[in-house]
C-alpha cells in the first residue's frame, strides 16, 4: 500500500501532527510517511517535503504575498504524492492552503482517501466551505463537539475525537528545574509573553510587550518576563523586536513559561487554549494589518475571538484587539491578573474550559480509526 502523505502548516499543526504520527508508528512501524512538518514532526517523516516556516503565514494581505511561493510548494506536494503513489492524505489544520490541496488532490488522485485532522473554523466564517468540506473529504476528524453536525447530510465521515491538548498540555519541567535553567528567581512574580509563531504576529505585538516590560522594569522591578521563543521562529528574529527590554528569551519550555508564570499575554490561536489549560490568568492579543482586520470582520460572526472563550461560552480572559493592543491597556490588565484578590475567579473560569474538550487519547482514536480505515480497501 502506499505511503501516508501528511500536511501541516504552522506551528500548532506540527504539534498535534507529531502526537498523531507518533501514534501511527507505535502500530504500524514500516508505515511509509511523507509530507510537511515542523521540528516536532520530522523524526517521523520518511521523507520531509517542506517545512512548516515555508507556510507559516497569516492573513488576506499577507497571504498574497507569499502566494508564489506556495504554489510552488503545493505544485511539490501534489508531485510527490503522484509519484510516491500515496493512498491516503491527512491534512492537519491550516485550512486555507490544505482545503485547495485537498481539491487538487481528489482532482489528480481520485482514488487516494482524503482526511482532514482538526476541523475547520467554519463555524466562525466561511460557512459556504461545509459543503466543500463534506464533498471533497473522506474523514473530519473534530476537536469539539458541536461540529460534526455541521456536516449531516454530507459523504463526509465527521466525527468528534476529543481535543488533543487535554494531554499535550503540560510543563515540560518541574518548577525547581525551571527556573534553575531560565536562571530566573522562583521568588519573584513572572509574567510570560507570547507574542505568536509567526513573523507577522510577532512584529505587530512584540513592539508594545516589549515597551509594557520596559515600563514595568522601571516602575515594578521586582517582576520578571520570559518569552518562550516558537519553534517556527528564530531567537534573533524576535530579539531584535524585543530591542533593550529585559525580556529572557527561552527555547523549548513554552508550557512550563506559562505554568510558572502569575500572569500570561498571549497572542490569539490555538496558545490561548494551552494557557487556559494550564490554569494561568491571561489576556488575549489580536493584531493583524488593518485591511486583513476589515474583511475579516465582514465575514466572521462570534461574540468572542479567542478559542478559550469560545469553549467556554463566555469571557474567561480579556480580549485586546487591533488598537486596543497598546502598553497602557496592557498594563491595565495585566494589574488586573495580578492581583490576587481577582487570581482565583479567573482560575475557577479557565478550569471550565478543560470541561469541554473531551477525555484524553485524540490521537491514539485517530491513528486506529485512520489504519483501520486503510485496511478496508
Amino acid at each position: 500500500m502506499g505511503p501516508l502523505l501528511v500536511v501541516a502548516g504552522e506551528d500548532s499543526g506540527d504539534l498535534h501532527g507529531a502526537e498523531l504520527l507518533r501514534a501511527l508508528k507505535a502500530r504500524q512501524p514500516d508505515l511509509r510517511i511523507i509530507g510537511v512538518g515542523g521540528s516536532r514532526m520530522t523524526p517521523y517523516l520518511d521523507r520531509k517535503l517542506a517545512d512548516v516556516k515555508d507556510l507559516a503565514v497569516v492573513g488576506f494581505v499577507e497571504v498574497v504575498r507569499h502566494l508564489p511561493a506556495l504554489f510552488r510548494l503545493k505544485r511539490a506536494i501534489l508531485e510527490a504524492a503522484a509519484g510516491e503513489g500515496a493512498a491516503d492524505a491527512l491534512l492537519v489544520d491550516y485550512p486555507g492552503f490544505n482545503l485547495s490541496l485537498a481539491k487538487a488532490l481528489r482532482k489528480r488522485q481520485p482514488s487516494l482517501r482524503l482526511h482532514q485532522y482538526v476541523c475547520p473554523q467554519v463555524w466562525a466564517w466561511k460557512k459556504g466551505r461545509i459543503p466543500v468540506l463534506g464533498r471533497t473529504l473522506d474523514t473530519l476528524y473534530c476537536l469539539f463537539d458541536f461540529e460534526p453536525p455541521l456536516f449531516a447530510g454530507y459523504p463526509v465521515d465527521a466525527r468528534f475525537v476529543g481535543h488533543p491538548l487535554v494531554e499535550v498540555v503540560a510543563p515540560e519541567c518541574d518548577r525547581g528545574t525551571f527556573f534553575a535553567r531560565t536562571g530566573l528567581d522562583p521568588t519573584r512574580p513572572l509574567v510570560a509573553l507570547l507574542p505568536g509563531s509567526r513573523k507577522g504576529e510577532v512584529s505587530a505585538l512584540l513592539p508594545p510587550l516589549a515597551e509594557l516590560a520596559r515600563r514595568w522594569t522601571r516602575e515594578h522591578p521586582e517582576v520578571q518576563w520570559v518569552l518562550p521563543v516558537a519553534s517556527a521562529l528564530e531567537p534573533a528574529f524576535v530579539r531584535g523586536h524585543l530591542g533593550d527590554a529585559p525580556v529572557t528569551l527561552v527555547e523549548g519550555l513554552s508550557y512550563a513559561s506559562r505554568a510558572y508564570a502569575e500572569a500570561a499575554l498571549v497572542a490569539s490561536g490555538t496558545a490561548t487554549l494551552e494557557t487556559a489549560l494550564l490554569g494561568t490568568p491571561f489576556a488575549l492579543l489580536y493584531k493583524l494589518n488593518p485591511l486583513t482586520y476589515r474583511m475579516a470582520k465582514r465575514v466572521v460572526k462570534l461574540p468572542h475571538v479567542g478559542l478559550a472563550n469560545l469553549v467556554a461560552g463566555r469571557e474567561v480572559a480579556p480580549e485586546l484587539l487591533q488598537g486596543e493592543v497598546n502598553v497602557a491597556r496592557l498594563d491595565r490588565e495585566l494589574r488586573r491578573l495580578l492581583d490576587p484578590r481577582q487570581a482565583p475567579a479567573i482560575r475557577a473560569g479557565l478550569a471550565e474550559v478543560r470541561g469541554h474538550l473531551g477525555a484524553p487519547g485524540a490521537a491514539d482514536r485517530v491513528a486506529s480509526h485512520l489504519l483501520a480505515r486503510r485496511r478496508e480497501v
